[in-house]
C-alpha cells in the first residue's frame, strides 16, 4: 500500500510539471491544438515519464542494496584471519570451556534443554503485572532470585529499577557457579616469575559484560563495580585480583559476541591461551519495562499485538579460549566456530511478508566458511519463539538448508518457553547449543533471531578425543 501511495505521488507531482511546460510552450507558438496532442502530451508523456522515474529508482535502489549486501559479505569475511582462508588450512574454531545459565527454566543447561524438550512450562500470567488494559502480563519469571540482597550490596541501589535489580540477582548463581572452574587452573594464573615481569599473571582472564540498553551510565558503572567484585570474592586465590581484565560492551547482545569473536580472533593472533568470559543478565519484571514494551507496540497482547514478545528475564556466562584447557571432566570440549554476524533489510516486526534471504546467505557463508555439509548437521537451537515472524524466518531457512531435521526431535525454540531475553538471548543460545552438542548431539547449528534486525549464527561441535590429546 505504502508503495502504492508513492507511485501516485510521483504521477501527480510529474503532471503537474510536465502540464505547466507544456502549456507553457503550446500559448509561445501560438498553434492550434488537435484532440490528438491533448491524449500525448496531456495523458501519455506524464504516465511514460513517471513510470521511467519509477523504474529508475528502482532500479538504483536494487543495485544500492546489491552493493551493501557485498559490503557487508566482504566485511563478515574480512573478520577471518588470512591463514583461515587459505586452501588446506583448517579455519579457525574457538573453544567452549564452559557454560552457565539461570533461566525461568531452570538453573543449568541441561534443566533448559529438559524443560524445551518437554515443551513446558511455557510463559503464564504474571501475578505483579498488568498491560494497559488490566490483564495479567504473560511472562516467564525466575522463582529463584534475592534481588534485595543485591540492592545491599550496591552503594547506590537506587540508580537501578525493580527489573534491574532483578537481572543482577540473576547473575548471582551464574558467577558463584563459575567458582568451582577456577581451582584446577589456578596455577595457570600465578604471577610470572621471569625478570622484568615481576608480579604480572601468566594469563588473564578477559571479562565481556553486557548490561540492558535503557540502563543508564551511573548504573553501568555501579553493575561493573559489583560485578568485578563477585568474580573476584568467587575465584578466591586461585586468580589473584591483577588477573582479571572486566570490560563493558555497548549496544546489544550480538555486539557482545562479535566482540567476543574479534579478541579470541586477536589473542590467537598474538598465540595468548587467556580465557574470554562472556556474560549478560536481563529482565522485564516490572511496570516500568512493561511500559516500554507497550509503548514500541512489541508487548504481546491476544487482540491487539498478538505477535509480540512476553516479557522474561535471566542471565547467562561462557567460558571461551583459543585453545583447549584440561578440563576437570575426562570429555573433550566444544568447538564453536567464529560468529557470522547478519543485519536485516527491515525489522522482523514490520508489517508484511516475512524476508529470511538474509538469514539464509548467512547460514550458507557460514557452513562455507566452516567446511560443514549442511546434511552432516544433526540438530539446531534457537531462541525463536512459536507464534511470530521470526519463527516463520527460521522456518524457511531450516526447510531450504536443513530439510532433513525433524522439528520435534531435533529443534530446540528457546524463546517459546524463556519469554524476551533482550541481550541475554543471542548468548542463551550459544550456550544451550553447547551444552547440546557438549552431550554427543553434534554438530549442530545455533540461530539467534530474537533481535529485531541482528541475527547470529554459529556451528558447533564435540572436539574428537583424538584432536583434544593432541592440542592439549
Amino acid at each position: 500500500m505504502k508503495f502504492w501511495f508513492k507511485g501516485l505521488a510521483w504521477l501527480v507531482a510529474v503532471t503537474c510539471v510536465v502540464w505547466i511546460a507544456v502549456l507553457w510552450h503550446w500559448r509561445s507558438q501560438a498553434r492550434d491544438i488537435a484532440a490528438a496532442d491533448l491524449w500525448v502530451y496531456l495523458v501519455a508523456l506524464p504516465l511514460v515519464i513517471t513510470g521511467l522515474l519509477l523504474a529508475g529508482r528502482w532500479a538504483f535502489g536494487a543495485a544500492v542494496r546489491k552493493q551493501s549486501q557485498a559490503d557487508a559479505e566482504r566485511a563478515a569475511a574480512g573478520e577471518q584471519p588470512a591463514d583461515s582462508s587459505t586452501p588446506g588450512l583448517a579455519p579457525l574454531r574457538w573453544q567452549v570451556l564452559g557454560q552457565w545459565v539461570h533461566l525461568a527454566l531452570g538453573s543449568s543447561p541441561e534443566e533448559v534443554l529438559e524443560a524445551v524438550a518437554a515443551g513446558t512450562p511455557r510463559p503464564s500470567p504474571d501475578p505483579a503485572l498488568r498491560d494497559d488494559q488490566g490483564l495479567p502480563v504473560l511472562s516467564a519469571r525466575c522463582a529463584t532470585m534475592d534481588p534485595e540482597a543485591v540492592a545491599v550490596d550496591l552503594p547506590q541501589p537506587q540508580q537501578f529499577d525493580a527489573a534491574g535489580l532483578r537481572a543482577l540477582a540473576g547473575l548471582v548463581p551464574v558467577v558463584d557457579a563459575l567458582s568451582s572452574v577456577w581451582g584446577p587452573w589456578a596455577e595457570r594464573f600465578q604471577p610470572s616469575s621471569t625478570v622484568g615481569a615481576a608480579g604480572d599473571p601468566l594469563r588473564r582472564v578477559r571479562v565481556l559484560a553486557h548490561w540492558p540498553l535503557h540502563w543508564s551510565e551511573a548504573a553501568r558503572a555501579q553493575a561493573m563495580d559489583w560485578l568485578r567484585r563477585r568474580l573476584t570474592a568467587a575465584a578466591g586465590e586461585a586468580i589473584p585480583p591483577s588477573a582479571w581484565w572486566v570490560q563493558d560492551v555497548p549496544g546489544d547482545g550480538v555486539a557482545l559476541l562479535v566482540a567476543a569473536d574479534k579478541l579470541l580472533e586477536t589473542l590467537h593472533r598474538q598465540s595468548c591461551d587467556d580465557l574470554v568470559l562472556t556474560l549478560a543478565c536481563h529482565s522485564d519484571l516490572d511496570m516500568p519495562a512493561v511500559d516500554r514494551l507497550l509503548r514500541e507496540q512489541r508487548l504481546f497482547q491476544s487482540e491487539r499485538q498478538p505477535r509480540g514478545v512476553m516479557p522474561g528475564e535471566g542471565a547467562v556466562a561462557m567460558l571461551w579460549a583459543t585453545q583447549p584447557w584440561p578440563l576437570t571432566e575426562d570429555r573433550p570440549p566444544v568447538q564453536a566456530s567464529r560468529m557470522q554476524a547478519v543485519c536485516r533489510e527491515q525489522s522482523i516486526d514490520a508489517p508484511g511478508r516475512t524476508r529470511a534471504r538474509e538469514l539464509s546467505q548467512a547460514v550458507g557463508n557460514l557452513l562455507e566458511q566452516s567446511a560443514q555439509a549442511p546434511q552432516s548437521l544433526c540438530a539446531l537451537v534457537s531462541d525463536s519463539d512459536q507464534h511470530t515472524a521470526r519463527a516463520t524466518e527460521l522456518f524457511a531457512v531450516s526447510l531450504s538448508q536443513l530439510p532433513q531435521l525433524e522439528p520435534a526431535e531435533d529443534m530446540r525454540l528457546v524463546g517459546a518457553l524463556t519469554g524476551h531475553l533482550g541481550g541475554v538471548s543471542p548468548l542463551a543460545t550459544l550456550a544451550l547449543a553447547a551444552a547440546w552438542a557438549g552431550q554427543g548431539r553434534g554438530p549442530l547449528l545455533a540461530v539467534s533471531v530474537g533481535d529485531r534486525y541482528w541475527r547470529l549464527i554459529a556451528h558447533l561441535h564435540l572436539l574428537s578425543d583424538e584432536v583434544a590429546a593432541a592440542a592439549t
